[in-house]
């Protein structure tokens, strides 16, 4: 049974497995603890409660109130995970897994050897890994080169001890809602674990205000960027790159 109380427990010791390289390990403290979360209260969800979930955690961007067109999903997907940027046996950093869209077009598309997936609602993990609506972004998430993490990413980003290629920054539908993600502090932290001619790409939301504010914070930070606009819609997405 996984107690409230044990969740502070789970993520210190993630943080502490992170700090130490072994990202194994917390894959599998992530997974189980997603395992226990599923058969004690996911599993028990009806349908609609499910949904609810579901499009208050990711936004329902790309789908429409349990409308999961796996095309339009993908397009929006492939657009924010940017994988014409990933070179082979790259490891790369997602921030929000949610169910798993950006996470399936890594795995399908690319040739990476790692992706370290951070997602800071384990309920949404224990979704995305045991009842997933879309099966497609479930098989993606147990592929053996996916690395499942729950944790806060502002922690994550702090203690990891290595570098990455490629980061996808997918941490939310509205950067008003956790400006501490879109922070100059947290972006730097990004830029810092960016190996040389890394890549980084963002999603900005909808709002024009947030779309300048993080325009200028990545550029005050050395990267030449790519606005790439939504199809039906007005948010976009920062192709980020050092060289």
């Amino acid at each position: 049974m996984l107690l409230l109380s044990e969740i502070p427990i789970l993520l210190k010791k993630n943080y502490l497995l992170i700090s130490r390289g072994k990202i194994d390990e917390v894959d599998r403290e992530t997974r189980r603890a997603a395992k226990t979360l599923y058969e004690e209260y996911v599993k028990k969800l009806d349908e609609r409660s499910l949904m609810r979930i579901i499009d208050r955690v990711t936004g329902g961007l790309g789908y429409y109130k349990g409308d999961f067109n796996i095309m339009r999903m993908g397009y929006v997907g492939s657009l924010i995970a940017w994988p014409e940027a990933v070179k082979d046996n790259a490891v790369i950093l997602e921030i929000g897994t949610g169910l798993g869209r950006t996470c399936y077009v890594l795995v399908e598309w690319t040739k990476a050897r790692m992706i370290l997936s951070v997602d800071i609602s384990l309920t949404m993990l224990s979704i995305a890994l045991y009842r997933n609506p879309v099966r497609d972004y479930q098989n993606a998430l147990w592929d053996r080169r996916v690395k499942v993490c729950f944790g806060d990413a502002c922690e994550v980003v702090r203690v990891v001890p290595f570098k990455f290629n490629h980061i996808v920054h997918d941490g939310g539908p509205n950067p008003g809602k956790n400006p501490e993600l879109y922070s100059y502090e947290f972006l730097s932290s990004l830029r810092r674990l960016l190996a040389e001619n890394g890549t980084l790409s963002i999603f900005a939301g909808r709002n024009p205000e947030w779309q300048n504010r993080l325009y200028y914070r990545l550029r005050k930070l050395g990267f030449k960027i790519e606005a790439v606009k939504f199809p039906y819609s007005r948010a976009i997405v920062f192709h980020c790159s050092l060289s």
